[in-house]
């Protein structure tokens, strides 16, 4: 660190501490550290930004917003997270990403298994992760994410970052998410290491995923495993949305069992018995698919956006 930045941390160290400890007024810092009242406020912003101050609001309650409690009434939810919508897709994914780790952080505690499944919005999660020791934790793959296409699931990597962050072991899938035939899985899923790791991940403590909305721009689809034929006559199923890689009606049933028992990954039914199953999805196109999940009763805590949580509560 160059002498210039040391100055400048210890400028804004100073700033904070005199603001937010001391309770000194703007007027007051400016006159002390000699600079202009402005000056005052860009160093408590800096502060801010660079994780110097980090503000955090209590509920004394724990009873959350008023959107949250009215989602946790209705669905009978365990935890509900929502967050504000954003036009930008990437905005919206960081936000939902990082209220994850934040939960996340809250109940993860040693000997715990993390199931984690993969996609954009987790992929976004990662990038809010804080390095943290957790004794004897493990981190398995939820489900197989390779794809036929170009598009990068991020599967893996997602699973890896996780356990490197928490310096737990992680047990990966590196397989396709859906294959061409029963027989084939069953041939896959023998061989003892995908059994082991797929034991993990039915006996994980706490498992987090992401809904998609199933339809022609799907990740799936992008991902070539199904091609414009097949969409449309698993829509006429009645499919409107993909959970760990299984499709399912509006009402959580599974859409085809002929294509379930070619998916590689664990089983929604599975995701009941979890103690902590955490849906992460939001999104106005999402909402469909987020209310099916929520009718297969596949998660007991769910974080997601403003829009889509008036959309819930049909208040939209």
């Amino acid at each position: 660190m160059s002498p210039q930045v040391a100055d400048r941390n210890l400028l804004l160290l100073e700033a904070a501490r005199l603001y937010y400890e001391h309770h000194l007024n703007q007027a007051q810092i400016a006159t002390k550290l000699k600079v202009s009242r402005p000056g005052v406020s860009r160093l408590l912003q800096e502060a801010r930004d660079a994780g110097i101050v980090k503000i955090q609001i209590v509920d004394p309650n724990a009873s959350g917003t008023r959107l949250e409690a009215a989602l946790r009434e209705k669905y009978s939810l365990k935890y509900v997270i929502v967050v504000p919508s954003d036009k930008n897709d990437g905005v919206l994914k960081s936000r939902l990403g990082s209220a994850l780790i934040n939960l996340l952080d809250q109940i993860l505690a040693e000997n715990t298994t993390l199931g984690i499944s993969w996609g954009s919005t987790l992929q976004a999660a990662t990038e809010h992760l804080k390095s943290r020791r957790i004794k004897n934790m493990t981190v398995v793959q939820l489900n197989g994410g390779v794809s036929k296409a170009e598009l990068d699931t991020h599967a893996s990597e997602i699973a890896g970052r996780m356990g490197e962050n928490y310096h737990a072991i992680p047990y990966l899938l590196p397989l396709p998410a859906i294959v061409d035939t029963a027989e084939l899985k069953t041939a896959i899923t023998s061989d003892r290491h995908i059994a082991k790791t797929l034991k993990r991940a039915r006996e994980a403590d706490i498992a987090a995923f992401t809904i998609g909305a199933f339809g022609s721009k799907s990740v799936l689809v992008q991902a070539d495993y199904f091609e414009e034929d097949e969409v449309q006559a698993l829509i006429q199923q009645g499919a409107v949305a993909d959970i760990c890689s299984r499709l399912i009606k509006a009402d959580g049933s599974i859409c085809s069992p002929e294509l379930d028992d070619r998916t590689i990954g664990i089983e929604l039914e599975e995701l009941k018995d979890k103690p902590f199953s955490i849906a992460v999805a939001g999104g106005a196109n999402k909402a469909k698919a987020i209310k099916a999940g929520l009718a297969g009763r596949y998660f007991m805590s769910l974080i997601t956006d403003e829009d889509v949580a008036l959309s819930l509560l049909g208040e939209d």
